[in-house]
């Protein structure tokens, strides 16, 4: 039965405390994300209870509504019934310090809830180039393409670009996130990429700007500099709005802030990120070195917990660091291949021993989007959050994985999450096959210890209501 988002939309407007309470919502793959004035009377098992919306959890200074696949028609139909919500989000002030200066929110968390605004919606668009990086691979290695013809090298193009230019794409969803001018803050990106800042490496590590030191080679496949760069540019253009009268405005304005903003970028902001993405990928070469299992392993254990909060999005730079130094990630993507696979596993194992006809349907639908797609979200929040026994069959799995991989050394080559269409990304460039297949055991480990632990450990279908009188609990 397809979903009224009308009423979806309504239910959880009133639900987070009507459209006045809300001061900002964006989603990403499966979640309505809001940022609220008040959120001491929010009731996320209430939340949780709507039709269509298959859990919510508390976030900072907001909380997290999770639709499924379909989150962007309700996120649209929403946007359409109250349309004040999002562009008095974008224009209040009042709005966006709360979030900031919420008390009650650590460092940490604060930070979290930025990166995950920021990051979320470039994840789709990387994972698209490394499954073009994938797919050059198969082509390459079994479909006759020649190396050095046009068509390899265009598509080479295409698999590298959205990690070549992933400081613009950064800058523009950093620029919607503190709320700056867009343009300016994608023309201070693309500077970070430009070649004529790469050729000038040819003259020394370090060039020159009216006497200031610019560090050269470029920051292509970073992602710390960008967001540096434009969250100190949103403070200088309310400084340059100050200074600069509304009548010349239009040409002024952006004329001061790249006038400021383009020392400030290459001489403080864009170094200090490089070197903030060089310390994290330090850290990790040296957890690395003196226990190549220990990342991955705590990753492994942790994975439930990181998606249920949002943390994995924090580990985004790290993997991003080791990308463009080693060429792999050897501890995010490889302890998710138990996270994303064992949702498969749980959701088939709901499938096949439930009575309850909600339950069969919802299962079904989503051991399909985690085996095909590697989203999670639908059975995490629709089956395991709500009946509690299929989580820990989730860990179980999770922790058998992450020793797998731990023991294997798997690695991942090209940048996307597990999934049956995304299994190429375990290919090793130099030929090699053993890295894939040990992707393809650790698969299919988790498949078969999430769908036996489900079954074993049981589950009790009543709150989905419309259960026969064989109702599947243990």
């Amino acid at each position: 039965m397809s979903k009224d988002y009308a009423v979806l939309a309504r239910c959880v407007v009133e639900g987070v405390g009507g459209p006045d309470n809300i001061s900002k919502v964006f989603h990403c793959a499966t979640r309505l994300r809001f940022q609220l004035v008040d959120t001491s009377s929010i009731d996320v098992d209430a939340l949780g209870s709507i039709s269509g919306v298959m859990g919510a959890v508390k976030s900072v200074g907001g909380v997290q509504v999770i639709v499924g696949n379909d989150v962007a028609q309700a996120f649209k139909t929403m946007v359409d019934l109250y349309p004040n919500i999002e562009s008095a989000a974008e224009s209040d002030d009042d709005a966006k310090g709360h979030e900031v200066s919420d008390e009650k929110a650590n460092i940490f968390s604060r930070m979290l809830n930025v990166l995950s605004s920021i990051v979320g919606p470039t994840i789709p668009l990387i994972m698209t180039s490394g499954l073009i990086s994938a797919l050059l691979v198969i082509l390459s290695r079994w479909g006759g393409l020649p190396a050095d013809g046009s068509t390899y090298t265009i598509l080479n193009m295409v698999g590298n670009a959205a990690l070549y230019f992933l400081p613009v794409f950064l800058a523009y969803t950093s620029a919607k996130r503190f709320g700056c001018d867009v343009m300016v803050s994608v023309f201070l990106g693309a500077l970070l990429v430009s070649p004529t800042l790469a050729d000038l490496a040819t003259s020394g590590e370090f060039s020159s700007l009216f006497g200031l030191p610019v560090m050269t080679g470029g920051y292509t496949s970073t992602l710390i500099p960008a967001i540096l760069t434009v969250w100190v540019y949103s403070y200088v253009e309310k400084l340059v709005a100050r200074i600069v009268p509304d009548a010349v405005k239009f040409v002024f304005r952006p004329f001061a802030s790249i006038v400021i903003m383009v020392p400030v970028a290459l001489c403080v902001t864009a170094p200090l990120g490089g070197y903030a993405g060089d310390l994290l990928c330090a850290a990790m070469e040296a957890i690395n070195s003196a226990a190549p299992w220990a990342s991955v392993l705590v990753v492994g254990c942790l994975a439930p917990l990181m998606v249920l909060t949002g943390m994995h999005l924090a580990i985004i730079p790290l993997v991003m660091a080791m990308f463009e130094t080693v060429g792999f990630d050897s501890f995010l993507f490889p302890a998710f291949i138990g996270m994303n696979f064992s949702q498969f596993g749980v959701a088939l194992a709901c499938f096949v021993k439930t009575k309850n006809p909600n339950l069969k349907t919802l299962s079904m639908s989503c051991a399909v989007t985690a085996f095909l797609a590697g989203v999670t979200e639908p059975t995490l929040y629709g089956i395991c959050v709500r009946m509690k026994r299929p989580l820990y069959a989730t860990w179980i799995a999770c922790i058998v994985n992450a020793i797998f991989c731990a023991v294997f050394s798997v690695h991942v080559y090209s940048f996307g999450a597990p999934s049956f269409f995304t299994m190429p990304i375990f290919l090793n460039p130099d030929g090699t096959m053993t890295n894939f297949y040990f992707a393809i055991a650790a698969a299919a480990l988790t498949i078969v210890v999430s769908f036996v632990a489900t079954l074993v450990l049981g589950f009790d279908d009543s709150c989905y209501g419309e259960k026969s009188e064989d109702k599947a609990t243990v």
